[in-house]
């Protein structure tokens, strides 16, 4: 369980459990206390909290080993959902991929409406080298714009602390639309950009909320992420489109906020 005295979950998803020595280590060495809810989107493998231990991480934990293939999208649900069953609700919630690192969940005073803190983030390209730096030292890095990128800010829910409470009415509309948005994305030839487009949608339910709910900007770097792959076929789709990615992408978050927004005000008129 979440001590008192803790304020943050962090919800890392994971497929290829073997991610994990990228992303556990480094959790293992924030000087933050935290609730680490890992949700195994795997269902031919279990992690076990000795696994989590192993790899150096000793503070609070909660493991959900998935029995179906959720996808990153509804894996991140599952994560908001069990906070949320936890009774956790007043706190801060960032999101960890298995293969990125996390190097700190520094929280500032902040006011009432500010419902997320983002930051900024590098992208390890090109070189095992550079992640083996990073693994051992997170701020063992020169950005250089070609092996090392800055994303300044990052404009993700990956890698941004969001309260929680927020993120729990998001997820409860996308619930009631998993099988359309599951529609969606069987239509596609190339993966959904799951980051981005969650990002747009938490936007689209605070303001919903309160017009006034904005979030805060520090510039720092708090999530490395790593791009080595070299793959274009992934988990059986492309992982871009072929041509214009930004126009695809562009056509497709308005598919996701139309659905959105259908829900939302259906939630409405139940009261």
């Amino acid at each position: 369980m979440l001590r008192k005295k803790n304020h943050v979950i962090v919800g890392l998803t994971t497929f290829h459990n073997e991610m994990l020595k990228i992303s556990i280590p480094a959790l293992g060495k924030l000087k933050q206390k935290f609730l680490l809810i890992i949700h195994n989107d795997n269902p031919a493998t279990n992690v076990t909290k000795r696994d989590i231990r192993k790899l150096g991480y000793k503070g609070d934990l909660h493991i959900i080993n998935s029995s179906d293939n959720l996808g990153p999208l509804m894996a991140k649900v599952s994560i908001i959902k069990t906070a949320d069953k936890l009774k956790l609700t007043d706190t801060w919630i960032v999101f960890n991929d298995d293969d990125d690192i996390l190097t700190d969940l520094t929280i500032p005073d902040v006011a009432a409406n500010n419902f997320a803190i983002i930051q900024n983030s590098i992208t390890i390209k090109n070189r095992v080298l550079d992640l083996l730096r990073v693994m051992d030292k997170p701020d063992n890095y020169v950005v250089d714009n070609e092996h090392i990128i800055l994303s300044k800010p990052n404009r993700n829910i990956t890698g941004t602390l969001i309260k929680t409470k927020h993120l729990v009415g998001m997820a409860d509309i996308l619930l009631t639309i998993s099988d359309a948005l599951l529609d969606i994305e069987r239509s596609l030839t190339y993966r959904v950009p799951v980051d981005m487009i969650m990002w747009s949608l938490l936007n689209t339910y605070v303001k919903s909320m309160d017009a006034n709910a904005f979030p805060i900007y520090m510039d720092k770097i708090n999530y490395i992420k790593t791009d080595l792959d070299s793959c274009q076929i992934k988990y059986g789709k492309l992982k871009h489109p072929v041509r214009n990615a930004d126009e695809h992408h562009k056509k497709l978050l308005s598919k996701y906020e139309s659905a959105f927004h259908i829900a939302m005000d259906a939630a409405a008129l139940r009261g």
